[in-house]
């Protein structure tokens, strides 16, 4: 008499071996990649302390002063930002046209109408807010850090790591700059770190794991070719394959309705409008830069260790094989494009930083005196850090200003640009108002975000509107401020200075200043060829940039 089968209740048996084609099998290469473990011991008891101290670090660096890596970082994030709650602000092409998403600019705006509701919307508060919140978006990086190597290389390795991240000087210094490209290698760092969790198989994982991968990648689209592998390879190893492709869907639609919402366009508005531009200009400038760029400027930063953590890696393959993997991927497609910075690749960092920390860590165990070698290690890296945040690197002003005659002056620590603390006089000096910045234009100045008065605001090119007779600029604005040497401006008297700019201050400043109709001028730079190229429908910037008196 046949024995009856019996019945199973709960999950069906996992089926992912079904066809199982040996170590050719894309469940084995994903696993052989990642190489997650176990670790025999609980995570380090100085985890905390030392992300505490990373956090010090980086808010002092944050507060002590104020300096451009990019103007980017007003341009595209804090001014927009500082329209939409306060109402008046320098609007540039990308917001102009919709090429930007308002991710960034949007957590800006949230932190922003917080300080206004409580009382504290002014500068002296809101500036260091904004910078403290992204220095604590920035401890994800020596976060992700850790708990990835503790699962893929070990403890050991994992404890070089986190000081690594904790400490580098460009992860210290950049630390609360609201760049896209840095707020997405925070995320990157989560998703590697996710990617080896052991729970790879609950619920909330995997819905974590696409909410993470689709945020870095609509943050930063570029290092979705980053983002979107680490998301396949959790795909191969999770037995949730089913929710991953339903919520990760979900989320990629999400971004792209929020996208839709916020420009009044067609899904991904903002992207496909950034990827035409960049499809007509790059051409154009064509012959910029070399291929080998970045692997230059990445010498430079780190004074060679980037190359040689690299290096020593290699001769473990199948170990470090993930991390170079991401480091060739994110190089080569950024190389590819014509026009390069060194921030698009920023993302290579905590990378090499943990290449580096295994390799240190797999060294110590193969000598007499581990200790010995693990402190020379660490003065090395404590002098090349301190050398960076110090700007004392042999030619690393060349790294951060590259190409582009946009790049404002890079000085962590010492000799920072006195145009911020000119504006942050000018927030709340008595009789200021109405301002002509009169040698600078609006990208390269603090704008509306430091300045955060609701007066006429002109710039060197949007300056020649008044420009017409001493009689004109003295009903227009009350200050000028310019880093003329020895120059007089009749019916005004310089008040302030700060370094080479002087503060010029009308002699009779009772009478008002003509008004605008809204502070709010319109920079596109020239670009409504192009943009007619991209969409034969753009709209036409308007006459004056924008500036009408009442």
């Amino acid at each position: 008499m046949a024995k009856k089968r019996r019945r199973t209740r709960g999950k069906r048996p996992d089926q992912s071996h079904k066809h199982d084609w040996g170590w050719l099998s894309p469940r084995v290469v994903a696993e052989g990649l990642l190489h997650s473990q176990t670790p025999d011991e609980r995570p380090w008891r100085f985890l905390l302390p030392v992300l505490a101290l990373a956090f010090v670090a980086r808010a002092s660096i944050a507060l002590c002063g104020d300096f451009v890596l990019h103007p980017d970082e007003i341009m595209q994030h804090l001014e927009p930002a500082h329209l939409l709650v306060f109402g008046n602000g320098v609007t540039y092409w990308e917001f102009f046209y919709g090429a930007r998403a308002w991710l960034v600019p949007g957590a800006i705006a949230c932190a922003l109408s917080l300080f206004k509701v409580i009382g504290l919307g002014d500068p002296f508060w809101y500036v260091g807010g904004v910078k403290l919140m992204f220095c604590a978006i920035s401890l994800l990086i020596p976060v992700g850090m850790y708990f990835f190597a503790r699962q893929h290389f070990g403890e050991t390795s994992a404890r070089f790591a986190l000081i690594g991240g904790a400490f580098w000087y460009e992860l210290v210094g950049f630390a609360h700059k609201p760049m896209t490209g840095f707020v997405s290698t925070a995320l990157l760092l989560a998703l590697l770190a996710l990617c080896v969790h052991p729970s790879r198989d609950r619920r909330w994982m995997v819905y974590l794991m696409a909410f993470v991968a689709v945020l870095a990648s609509a943050v930063r689209w570029q290092y979705a070719s980053v983002a979107l592998p680490l998301l396949g390879l959790f795909f191969l190893i999770t037995s949730r394959k089913k929710e991953l492709v339903i919520s990760s869907g979900v989320f990629f639609l999400a971004a792209g309705i929020f996208d839709s919402a916020m420009w009044n366009g067609s899904l991904f508005h903002s992207y496909l409008t950034n990827i035409r531009f960049n499809l007509v200009l790059h051409p154009l400038l064509e012959g910029e830069s070399p291929a080998y760029q970045y692997l230059w400027w990445l010498w430079l930063a780190s004074a060679g260790l980037s190359v040689f953590c690299t290096t020593a890696a290699l001769w473990e393959p199948r170990r470090h094989g993930l991390l170079l993997i991401l480091l060739a991927v994110i190089l080569v497609s950024h190389s590819m494009q014509v026009h390069k910075e060194y921030r698009y690749v920023f993302a290579t960092i905590p990378l090499w930083l943990l290449l580096g920390a295994d390799v240190v860590a797999r060294l110590s165990v193969r000598v007499k005196r581990p200790r010995y070698l693990s402190g020379l290690f660490a003065v090395l890296f404590a002098a090349v850090s301190l050398c960076g945040i110090l700007n004392a690197l042999p030619s690393q002003n060349q790294v951060y200003r590259a190409y582009s005659k946009e790049t404002g002056k890079v000085q962590f620590i010492r000799d920072q640009d006195p145009v911020f603390a000119a504006y942050r006089y000018l927030a709340y000096a008595p009789g200021v108002l109405g301002v002509w910045h009169a040698d600078r234009p609006y990208f390269n100045l603090p704008s509306y975000y430091y300045l955060h008065r609701e007066i006429p605001f002109y710039d060197f090119s949007t300056g020649r509107v008044i420009n017409t007779g001493m009689e004109t600029t003295l009903a227009s604005v009350s200050h000028i401020v310019a880093e003329y040497p020895n120059v007089v401006i009749p019916s005004y008297t310089v008040v302030k200075q700060f370094g080479d700019i002087r503060i010029w201050r009308r002699d009779e400043n009772d009478a008002p200043v003509r008004q605008w109709e809204v502070y709010n001028p319109i920079i596109v730079g020239g670009l409504e060829q192009v943009m007619k190229q991209v969409d034969p429908n753009a709209s036409t910037p308007p006459a004056d940039m924008g500036i009408k008196w009442r």
